[in-house]
């Protein structure tokens, strides 16, 4: 026997239809992650053919997360060696992941600056888009030491760097210590961090690695008290050479990265296996 729908029937049906679609679009739209959400990635990039001259650098971006480490380190056994400049762009992360990937960096003998990676064919909303990163070699764009920024954890990570750089008009920055969880809020220029109780064995743990590293951790832990509970101390480039969190600033025509000449194109292919 043959069912037939009624006109009121079918309607609730497809309205049915039309708010299921609306929400599997929500929820999508709800798990798609900013550039500043996703976990943090590495990658090796060049602006320039190589033939004649060009720049590479490993580009370093996102959240500092507990797989971090695992991600660099590979990275690292892929290189055979070669010292490229660390590039980074993070709001921060995981204190120990940071720590780790600070300690990999000096024992490789390589540099960090604090810099933007613009990749081609990228959207303007997302410079560095995943799709344009080569997993098994270069990907090509250009490097920006203006305008990027270093936030958090992200300063204990290029504390690692023999030379440490940033733009005048870069933002470095620093919040409180603290032993819980932070709900972070970001904007162009702010990162909003809620703190919870000091935590004095981070402290001595951080103090170990900031000396290690040439740092004051005097002078970090005085800015980092000037930052407000729920906010983050802005490090002007006076205070980031006195502390030696950076030990360069970048002049307003230098940009990071590492300049490949036509002598030295022989030494700039990247072993297949990384």
């Amino acid at each position: 026997m043959a069912i037939r729908l009624g006109f009121h029937a079918t309607f609730c049906l497809i309205t049915a239809a039309f708010f299921l679609s609306l929400v599997a679009m929500a929820s999508a739209s709800a798990r798609k992650q900013t550039p500043e959400e996703r976990p943090m990635s590495f990658a090796l990039v060049r602006s320039g053919n190589c033939q004649e001259t060009c720049v590479q650098w490993i580009s370093a971006e996102g959240k500092i997360t507990a797989d971090t480490p695992e991600r660099f380190k590979k990275l690292l056994n892929g290189l055979g060696g070669r010292k490229l400049p660390v590039v980074f762009q993070s709001r921060g992360g995981d204190v120990d992941a940071a720590l780790s990937v600070g300690r990999m960096i000096r024992a490789s003998g390589l540099d960090t600056a604090v810099g933007r990676t613009q990749l081609n064919d990228c959207p303007m909303l997302d410079p560095r888009c995943t799709q344009k990163i080569i997993r098994d070699g270069w990907s090509k764009g250009e490097v920006h030491a203006g305008g990027a920024y270093c936030f958090s954890a992200c300063p204990l990570a290029l504390a690692g760097g023999e030379v440490r750089a940033a733009a005048t008009n870069a933002y470095v920055g620093l919040h409180q210590i603290t032993n819980g969880p932070s709900h972070q809020e970001t904007g162009r220029r702010r990162l909003d961090v809620i703190s919870t109780k000091a935590d004095p064995a981070l402290k001595r743990r951080l103090a170990i690695y900031l000396d290690e590293m040439g740092v004051s951790s005097d002078d970090v832990f005085a800015m980092m008290g000037l930052a407000t509970p729920k906010g983050i101390y802005y490090v002007q480039s006076a205070e980031a050479l006195k502390s030696h969190v950076i030990t360069k600033v970048f002049s307003s025509a230098d940009e990071p990265g590492y300049v490949v000449r036509r002598t030295d194109v022989k030494t700039s292919a990247v072993p297949n296996e990384f």
